[in-house]
């Protein structure tokens, strides 16, 4: 068999893979959107499978929704939990390029609460800000009674002095405390005027999962919501 002929088969084997692997993803992605709307259904929940530059508005308030490209905000739950509305999604964005790119996944939750006034802040695991590559606010913000919290998170924001009230002893040790596992769940939260987003890095957990994951956002939004010392 010829050089030309081993190549034409070697194409064709590979564009067989590439097909293959597009096929199985396809697979993969519809009998992930049909068990979330299922759970959706199930709950009352509202379920969209996209939501088109829906992170542009976000991006004015949340300096993650400005990173990267290729960003997409997608698999949106709506529902009440306790009461409170609330919005679950999946977003995405892309860094890096050719063989060096990188896709980001983020399990989110957000509450747009009326009647609260948060101060502008954002907090993240130690080495965030470098990740995110964009500044906000100034300095970070540690606690030196506080030495665990100051080592776990990077903490930043517009007005220090309202946002060191924020974060009071028991919220700082809330978000610092291992989870019933033992390991440490770090969390990520912004907040601005009535808008209060929490994730954690991942996609959103799989059907079975999520009303955990719900519940687990909730008790954030609900510690950041109660008046404590």
């Amino acid at each position: 068999m010829s050089p030309s002929a081993y190549s034409v088969i070697f194409v064709a084997a590979a564009g067989a893979v590439l097909v293959a692997a597009y096929q199985l993803k396809a697979l993969y992605d519809r009998r992930r959107r049909e068990a979330l709307q299922l759970f959706c259904e199930e709950r009352g929940y509202r379920f969209e499978a996209r939501r088109p530059d829906a992170e542009e508005p976000l991006a004015e308030v949340f300096p993650i929704f400005n990173k990267g490209y290729g960003r997409s905000l997608r698999y949106a739950i709506t529902g009440t939990v306790g009461g409170t509305p609330f919005t679950a999604f999946e977003y995405s964005y892309v860094t890096g390029g050719g063989k060096n790119s990188q896709r980001h996944d983020f399990g989110m939750m957000l509450w747009e609460t009326p009647g609260s006034n948060l101060p502008r802040f954002l907090l993240g695991p130690e080495g965030f800000f470098d990740r995110l590559a964009q500044r906000f606010g100034r300095q970070d913000f540690d606690f030196a009674e506080d030495d665990v919290f100051s080592r776990a998170y990077e903490l930043r924001g517009d007005d220090e002095a309202a946002v060191r009230a924020l974060f009071t002893p028991s919220r700082r040790a809330y978000l610092a405390a291992s989870g019933p596992d033992g390991t440490k769940q770090r969390q990520h939260l912004a907040g601005v005027g009535n808008r209060l987003l929490w994730w954690r890095d991942g996609r959103l957990p799989p059907p079975q999962e999520l009303d955990q994951f719900i519940a687990d956002g909730d008790r954030v939004r609900r510690l950041f919501k109660e008046d404590r010392g």
